[in-house]
């Protein structure tokens, strides 16, 4: 007969997980030391070479007017002697304001116009206000001596205006 053991000795996995525990030691002692960079962020030299270039030449129809801050080409010729100014008109409250000034005119129209209307035509006044891009009229309704004058006024009998807005009219 063939004799067969029957108690076999196991072998022993001990060696396998020390040799791998010490592998991975060795490799965390290496990220560590040599590979692991503790700088917060990166440094991103300057580029002094151009992004782009803008040929002479662009080819196609030409662009005018390049020298000009907007290209409103209309023209600028303010309505002066529809435009009420008072020389002591100081703080205003803005009821209306748009770059027509048949625009204003008609909202003014239709304010005054309606059935309900406590407004007089007198307290209102159309300012023009003249900038780079084109004129803007200002319709405005009132004049006060403070900001704060108006303020009252204006949270006081103008319920229907959710914000007053008030304007300095020296500054025109």
């Amino acid at each position: 007969m063939i004799a067969k053991k029957i108690f076999q000795r196991r072998k022993s996995k001990r060696k396998l997980i020390i040799i791998t525990l010490v592998i991975l030691f060795i490799i965390m002692i290496i990220y560590y030391f040599f590979l692991n960079n503790r700088d917060e962020f990166v440094i991103i030299p300057e580029n002094k070479k151009n992004f782009y270039i803008i040929p002479e030449d662009r080819g196609g129809q030409k662009v005018e007017n390049l020298d000009k801050k907007s290209l409103n080409l209309k023209s600028l010729e303010t309505i002066n002697e529809n435009v009420n100014l008072p020389n002591n008109l100081l703080y205003s409250i803005q009821i209306f304001s748009d770059t027509e000034y048949e625009n204003v005119n008609n909202y003014l129209k239709k304010i005054i116009s309606s059935n309900e209307s406590i407004f007089q035509i007198d307290d209102f006044y159309i300012l023009a206000l003249s900038t780079e891009i084109g004129i803007y009229y200002f319709l405005i309704y009132k004049n006060f001596e403070t900001r704060q004058d108006a303020q009252k006024y204006c949270s006081n009998y103008l319920s229907k205006i959710d914000n007053c807005l008030i304007v300095d009219t020296t500054k025109f």
